[in-house]
């Protein structure tokens, strides 16, 4: 059965659509988790917020009603999709429950939940190398065992990948799931790490599952549910995730941002312009009896959560995920760690992320860390490959330039040094034919000051250029600069000037002032 079906990629995040029997889910998706019995937050409201499909758990619908089968879709009065978990988060919690693997599995094909997980072990983060990788083979063997039981099933189950913290454990996990026919692989046990804000190890984690699992199967990380780490795990591949933070942090008088939670008190003014944070200040919600406040702060962070998964998909239809993450990167120094384990997963993303858009807005450069968008990095490279196949003379023209506006210079250099022999070098964007600069992402992007760009992404665009002149075996370079150019141009050409001369190529630096022929530096 087709099931999931992905509509748009950036980096390795996807917006997808998750087939059900009770309706389809838009990934990325958050799964508000529910009681099965006492919810603050009914179910019609959450479904207001744009939610629809939640999590409840299977085990304590079970010990509730004794064992007894009972539609959970009308027990809860909720016609959409319903995931439920097995009971997984109480056996790490408390080491076990009084329900075993083919029970559990078969109470959820009973009570019709549409997505169903089987009975794990998680790993946590606090087992030994040999305690984990006893939960790992024990819950692969229930995995084994559940499958004659779900073969004829119309619902969708998940296999929960374990062994974190322990790469090897998780590779492991993740080898052994291509071999079974589970249409969802959850990445599990991340709660500890995520209460600390060590977002860090989680998605090193994310990404090392990524390269293993199958391509085109959904991944689900249980418990996260803040919007701060959110876009990058989506942008290492994660495509569902569960929480019940909405209310956990209301009972707390806890208040979502984007960029971390504040305690209401804390608070003058409720920076949100939800139906909540419209209509309350800080002091009408303390003032409000403790259940009815902890209803609206849930409600607000409800809204939060779809806001934040609504900004995540429109930047991964437009082409700027890369960009989101660098702008939430700046926000805390826990995301800022987040970020630098992204871009060590760089190899993942290239495989994923599609060149170009046809409908992409301008490319965004901020500063250094925009160097590294793989969108760039892919550019940068097939420019480079072109330069390779046009360059035909032994010795070329460098233009060291920034900026988008190339027209005027394209003109000066044609009238100068002719169409074959010029080529632009940009602080960012790297080596590419004057040609080329009236095209994407060359004439269509937006760039702030660089001048604080560090030696290092200079040094590196450099020494590209010093491959291509060395393999070309060019003897004569002539580099060319405005005379209005900023410092980090003027820093750019002499790094390629002492490179190239470093390597025997006789190089001329000049610099230039349009219409006039350029004074020898």
């Amino acid at each position: 059965m087709e099931y999931f079906d992905v509509r748009e990629y950036d980096l390795a995040g996807r917006i997808g659509r998750l087939k059900t029997r009770h309706g389809t889910i838009e990934t990325p998706y958050i799964f508000p988790v529910v009681d099965p019995v006492r919810q603050d937050v009914d179910l019609n409201t959450i479904l207001g917020t744009g939610f629809n499909a939640i999590i409840t758990n299977a085990y304590l619908f079970y010990k509730r009603n004794k064992g007894v089968v009972k539609d959970i879709h009308e027990e809860l009065k909720w016609g959409n999709t319903i995931m439920t978990d097995s009971g997984g988060y109480q056996v790490l919690v408390y080491g076990d429950v009084e329900i075993d693997n083919p029970t559990i599995v078969s109470y959820q094909k009973g009570i019709g939940s549409d997505i169903a997980v089987i009975l794990d072990v998680p790993t946590g983060t606090k087992m030994t190398w040999s305690e984990a990788y006893n939960a790992v083979e024990e819950t692969w063997r229930r995995a084994l065992q559940a499958l004659p039981l779900i073969m004829d099933s119309d619902q969708l189950w998940a296999l929960p990948i374990q062994g974190s913290p322990y790469p090897d454990l998780l590779k492991k996990s993740a080898v052994r799931a291509w071999r079974t026919p589970y249409h969802i692989f959850a990445f599990g046990s991340p709660t500890v790490l995520l209460e600390k804000y060590d977002y860090s190890p989680l998605l090193e984690y994310v990404g090392l599952v990524k390269r293993v699992l199958p391509p085109g199967k959904p991944i689900h990380v249980f418990g996260v549910g803040h919007p701060m780490i959110i876009p990058f795990l989506v942008a290492l591949g994660a495509d569902l995730f569960d929480s019940a933070s909405y209310i956990l942090y209301a009972r707390e008088g806890r208040y979502m941002l984007p960029g971390g939670t504040r305690r209401v008190e804390e608070l003058t003014y409720l920076p949100c312009n939800c139906p909540v944070c419209s209509r309350y200040t800080p002091r009408d919600l303390l003032e409000l009896p403790s259940e009815e406040r902890t209803r609206l702060i849930a409600l607000h962070n409800l809204y939060t959560l779809k806001k934040e998964l609504n900004t995540v998909k429109e930047s991964i239809r437009e082409g700027r995920l890369w960009e989101l993450l660098e702008e939430k990167s700046k926000t805390h120094p826990s995301l800022r760690r987040a970020f630098e384990v992204v871009k060590r997963h760089a190899d993942v993303l290239l495989k994923f992320n599609p060149i170009s858009k046809p409908d992409a807005p301008a490319l965004l450069i901020l500063d250094e860390d925009s160097y590294y968008n793989p969108r760039v990095r892919v550019i940068e490279s097939k420019s480079s490959q072109l330069v390779e196949k046009v360059l035909v003379s032994d010795s070329i023209v460098l233009l060291v330039a920034a900026g988008k506006d190339f027209a005027s210079l394209r003109e000066y250099s044609l009238k100068k040094w002719g169409r074959d022999k010029v080529f632009i070098v940009h602080p960012v964007l790297g080596l590419f034919p004057i040609q080329l600069a009236n095209t994407y992402p060359y004439f269509q992007h937006e760039e702030g000051v660089l001048d604080g760009l560090g030696n290092k992404v200079l040094e590196e665009v450099s020494a590209k250029v010093l491959e291509l002149v060395k393999g070309k075996k060019i003897a004569r370079v002539e580099i060319g600069v405005l005379e209005n150019s900023s410092n980090v141009e003027l820093r750019l050409a002499r790094i390629i000037e002492d490179l190239l001369k470093g390597s025997g190529v006789e190089v001329q630096l000049n610099v230039l002032a349009l219409g006039e022929a350029g004074a020898a530096h």
